[in-house]
């Protein structure tokens, strides 16, 4: 790699991160559970009581259980515990050793493999939702952004989440991956109420939106942001409330 580019690269992402921590870091843990063919009964079995023992324990962090519905992860499962800040998991590390004891009695011979990320909101990128209860979906897409993109997919994303939360107001949020994968990537989550609610709720089209909102400029800013990444995919995930531990409130 030649040097010029590799500062280039370097600049990038500094002022990416630079952006995403300018507020202190709501983290991520996330787990992917890819289950052996034929076994997810008894994955969803064993899940439970591991939820169980979280419980049992008076663990005061949530795990949200998410089935993958669709995409090349259907069938298997996220795992995931928000709102965070990094110096919290630093303080979790004995509970850490005993939480995946219990996960492999529980759910060890049901699993072909799991992965692990960190992710952190991304608030300069839209307003994160305030969503107090869980949605029944979420729709998750990932874009795995070009290193030389990043400064203007960051701000043609801005433009259009602001242009089309007055034709879709339905909370979504942005996030960036911060550990535990190839990067640089960010994701939209959008909250769906149920698989029709994956429908637009706009009659017009997205350029159309951008065309009324920024004139002559709107049909920059959609280009802007599919020359900043390589690719996407996108999955839906199901909430499984049944697989999952709410901790109690703070008193």
């Amino acid at each position: 790699m030649r040097k010029p580019f590799l500062v280039l690269v370097l600049f990038c992402l500094t002022t990416a991160l630079a952006t995403a921590q300018a507020v202190p870091a709501s983290v991520c843990e996330v787990h992917i559970n890819k289950v052996k063919p034929g076994m997810a009964a008894q994955y969803e079995s064993g899940r439970a009581k591991h939820m169980a023992w979280h419980k049992s324990q008076s663990d005061t962090w949530s795990w949200q259980t998410w089935e993958i519905t669709t995409g090349e992860n259907t069938g298997n499962y996220l795992i995931a515990s928000c709102g965070h800040t990094w110096k919290d998991f630093d303080a979790r590390e004995k509970f850490n050793v005993a939480d995946s004891a219990n996960a492999n009695a529980t759910m060890g011979n049901t699993l072909a493999g799991e992965t692990m990320t960190y992710y952190t909101v991304r608030p300069d990128l839209g307003p994160p939702s305030k969503t107090t209860t869980t949605p029944a979906y979420l729709s998750v897409i990932y874009f795995h952004l070009k290193p030389e993109g990043i400064a203007e997919f960051n701000d043609s994303v801005k433009k259009i989440t602001s242009a089309m939360s007055k034709v879709d107001d339905r909370p979504s949020t942005w996030y960036s991956l911060a550990n535990g994968g190839r990067s640089p990537e960010v994701v939209l989550v959008q909250e769906r109420k149920s698989i029709g609610d994956l429908a637009s709720t706009s009659p017009k089209t997205m350029e159309q939106v951008l065309q009324e909102a920024y004139g002559d400029q709107g049909a920059a800013i959609l280009s802007s942001v599919r020359k900043g990444y390589y690719s996407s995919n996108s999955e839906l995930l199901h909430f499984r409330p049944d697989l999952s531990y709410m901790a109690p409130a703070a008193k």
